[in-house]
């Protein structure tokens, strides 16, 4: 098993609902560590606790439709550290503080760290591939802040300094 859980949320035939796995897609041409498991979920819920379980760190990019900040605004949350009055941090089934309070007191093997990067989205609802231009402006810094995450923690990790643009979805 690895050391580092990526795991991308959501739908990549709905839009903006498809940001983690776009990112996912770059990442996953670009890393070549089995020390970095990838993982594309539609949804978190709690099945989703089983691709966290044993790893020592987890990076978990999802879309957010909250209104507070511009489109394309990525903000790191530490899911541990969130409001537990907060509904969800997802747009998506079950909320992330809960899911994982809940592994918690189940005695899981969680990650001591996870980072959230959330994506503030614009389009969650239209079904087409691809993301609307503020959100796939937003892929390339996602993409380049997980690679200086891994970097930091994996020093020897295996990957592409590939600098071609991140292609869009057609």
């Amino acid at each position: 098993m690895g050391e580092i859980a990526v795991v991308g949320i959501g739908n990549p035939y709905v839009s903006d609902d498809g940001i983690g796995y776009y990112v996912l897609r770059e990442l996953g041409r670009r890393i070549r560590d089995r020390r970095v498991v990838f993982t594309e979920l539609v949804a978190f819920g709690l099945d989703a606790l089983e691709h966290l379980r044993g790893f020592k760190e987890a990076v978990i990019i999802d879309a957010a439709k909250t209104g507070s900040v511009p489109v394309g605004c990525v903000q790191r949350i530490c899911p541990y550290e969130a409001s537990p009055t907060s509904h969800s941090l997802s747009l998506h089934t079950f909320g992330l503080q809960s899911a994982l309070g809940l592994g918690s007191m189940l005695g899981l093997a969680l990650p001591h760290t996870i980072n959230l990067l959330s994506v503030e989205v614009a389009d969650t609802e239209t079904f087409h591939e691809g993301c609307t231009p503020g959100v796939e402006a937003a892929i390339p810094d996602i993409v380049e802040w997980t690679l200086d995450f891994l970097r930091s923690r994996l020093p020897d990790l295996n990957y592409s300094q590939d600098t071609r643009k991140v292609v869009k979805a057609s």
